[in-house]
C-alpha cells in the first residue's frame, strides 16, 4: 500500500455509512442530516465541513453498525399505509394500540392507523443446523461424515431423534453423481428400515419424487401414497436439490417446497399425524453412484400462523379476530389485559351477550376497523429498512450519533435507534430489492 493510500485508510472510520447517488457514485462517512427536497449532510474525516449533497440525488444509504440487533418480538404490526414492523403487544384501548419495539421503544399507535396485528410471529426456534460433525447421529452402512456433509457411496442409513413434539419444518440439500436414490423418513417412531413404523417418508430417485405415509395399525394398509411430484433428476442439471417439508401435526398436512418453490400441501390419509421424533436418511445407491446430504435445518413451526397470514379481513368497518384454531369472529376488539403469556384480549361479538376474554396465546390475527372517512395513506419519499423485520416510510430525517429523528405520516415524530436501521432508500421497489433483512423470510415465505 502506498503512503497516501495508507494515510487515507487510517483517516476513514472503521464503521462508515455508505451513500449511493442516482448516478451510481458512492461516498463513505457519517450521515448527519437528510431533508427531502433539501440536502444530505455527510461528515467525513477527510473534510473540515460536512459534504452537502442534494437529497433528490440520493438513491440509498447503508448504515454501519458494530452491534447485533435482536428481533425476538411476537407480533407483526401492519399499518394502514403498508408499513410493517415487529413488536410486543402491550395494550389496546378505544383510541390506540400500544406496542413495544426494539427500534423506538414503546409506541402508542392510533387504532385508525393499525390495519392488522399478526401474533405468534416470533422467529421459528432452531432445533438443529448442520451437520458440523456426526455427534448424535447413528450411521449404518455406506454413510460417513465429511466436511459438514453426510456422504453415501452405497446403501445405508443415518438417523437421529430431535425435540420436535409439535409441528416442525425439515430442510436439507441433496446432491448426487449419476442418479440419486434417497429415502427420507420424518416424524419417525422406528428409525429402522424393516418392521412396523408410524411415519412419513419422501423417496427421490430416477423416477422422480414421491411422498408416502407408513402406518403400523394392525390390519391396515401399511403404505399409503400421499403425492407423486412430476419430474426427474434430469430436471436439475447441477445435480442438487433443496427439499423442505413442513409437518402440521395438528391438522395432519405435509407442505412441500423444492428449491424454495412451494409445490403443494398434502393431507395425511390416516387423518392423524405420526408422533415420532426421528429423522432418518436412507441411501439405496450402488455401483459408481454417490450422494451427499447437507445444509440440514430443523425448526419448530406454528402452522396456524402461516394459515392465517394471508386471510382476507372481510368487512373493513368492523374489527375481526381469528384464533389459532381458525375460529373467526367479527365484532369489536375492546382491549387487552396484561398477564402471563401476553395476557388476554377482550372481544365483543354480535352473538355474545357479554364480552369474552381470550388468551393472547390463542389469538392468531387482529384486524382493526378502518373508519369510512379515513384519509388515503400517504406515500413518503423515503423508506427506512429495519435490521429486524419490517420497514417504515418517512419524510425528512435528522441523524444523531445514536438515534434518528424521523417524521412518519401516521406515527408522527419518532426517535429511532440508529443501529436498528439497516438502510434508507428512496422508493419501495429499491427497499424490496435490498432484501429488507426480514422474513425469511422468512420468511419469509
Amino acid at each position: 500500500m502506498t503512503r497516501p493510500a495508507l494515510l487515507l485508510a487510517l483517516l476513514l472510520p472503521v464503521h462508515a455509512d455508505e451513500v449511493e447517488l442516482t448516478d451510481g457514485s458512492r461516498l463513505s462517512g457519517t450521515v448527519t442530516e437528510l431533508a427531502d427536497g433539501g440536502m444530505v449532510l455527510l461528515s467525513s474525516p477527510l473534510s473540515f465541513e460536512p459534504f452537502q449533497l442534494k437529497a433528490d440525488h440520493l438513491k440509498r444509504v447503508d448504515f454501519s453498525t458494530s452491534a447485533e440487533v435482536e428481533d425476538n418480538h411476537d407480533a407483526m404490526v401492519f399499518l394502514a399505509n403498508g408499513d410493517r414492523f415487529t413488536a410486543d403487544l402491550k395494550a389496546i384501548d378505544a383510541e390506540a394500540v400500544t406496542v413495544l419495539t426494539t427500534f423506538a421503544g414503546e409506541i402508542r399507535v392510533p387504532r385508525a392507523a393499525v390495519q392488522t396485528v399478526q401474533l405468534g410471529v416470533r422467529k421459528r426456534k432452531l432445533i438443529y443446523e448442520g451437520p458440523q460433525d456426526d455427534a448424535g447421529w447413528t450411521a449404518k452402512g455406506g454413510w460417513r461424515y465429511d466436511d459438514e456433509s453426510f456422504v453415501a457411496d452405497s446403501g445405508g442409513t443415518i438417523a437421529r431423534k430431535f425435540d420436535i413434539k409439535g409441528s416442525f419444518s425439515l430442510r436439507f440439500r441433496v446432491a448426487w453423481e449419476n442418479t440419486p436414490n434417497l429415502q427420507v423418513y420424518f416424524a419417525d417412531d422406528s428409525m429402522e428400515t424393516t418392521g412396523k413404523a408410524d411415519r412419513y417418508y419422501l423417496q427421490f430417485g430416477g423416477s422422480g419424487l414421491e411422498l408416502k405415509r407408513q402406518q403400523s395399525k394392525e390390519g391396515a394398509q401399511q403404505y399409503l401414497s400421499m403425492a407423486s411430484v412430476p419430474g426427474s433428476p434430469e430436471d436439475y442439471p447441477e445435480e442438487k436439490l433443496e427439499i423442505e417439508v413442513l409437518v402440521d401435526r395438528k391438522l395432519g398436512f405435509v407442505h412441500l417446497y423444492l428449491d424454495g418453490e412451494y409445490i403443494d400441501k398434502y393431507p395425511d390419509p390416516v387423518k392423524s399425524a405420526p408422533s415420532g421424533l426421528g429423522i432418518m436418511f436412507r441411501s439405496n445407491i450402488g455401483g459408481d453412484d454417490n450422494q451427499v446430504v447437507d445444509r440440514i435445518e430443523i425448526r419448530e413451526w406454528d402452522a396456524s400462523i402461516d394459515r392465517h397470514r394471508r386471510e382476507e379481513r372481510g368487512d373493513e368497518k368492523q374489527d375481526v379476530l381469528i384464533t389459532r384454531s381458525s375460529d373467526r369472529g367479527t365484532g369489536s376488539i375492546l382491549g387487552l389485559t396484561p398477564g402471563p403469556d401476553g395476557g388476554t384480549v377482550r372481544y365483543q361479538g354480535p352473538h355474545h351477550e357479554k364480552p369474552v376474554d381470550l388468551p393472547v396465546s390463542e389469538v392468531s390475527t387482529l384486524f382493526f376497523a378502518r373508519p369510512a372517512d379515513a384519509p388515503a395513506a400517504e406515500e413518503p419519499p423515503l423508506v427506512l429498512a429495519l435490521r429486524g423485520r419490517g420497514s417504515l416510510g418517512v419524510s425528512g430525517c435528522t441523524f444523531g450519533s445514536d438515534s434518528i429523528t424521523a417524521r412518519h405520516p401516521l406515527l408522527g415524530e419518532l426517535s429511532i435507534r440508529r443501529d436498528a436501521v439497516a438502510s434508507l432508500l428512496r422508493d419501495v421497489e429499491e427497499e424490496e430489492n435490498a432484501g429488507n433483512y426480514q422474513e425469511s423470510e422468512e420468511e419469509e415465505q
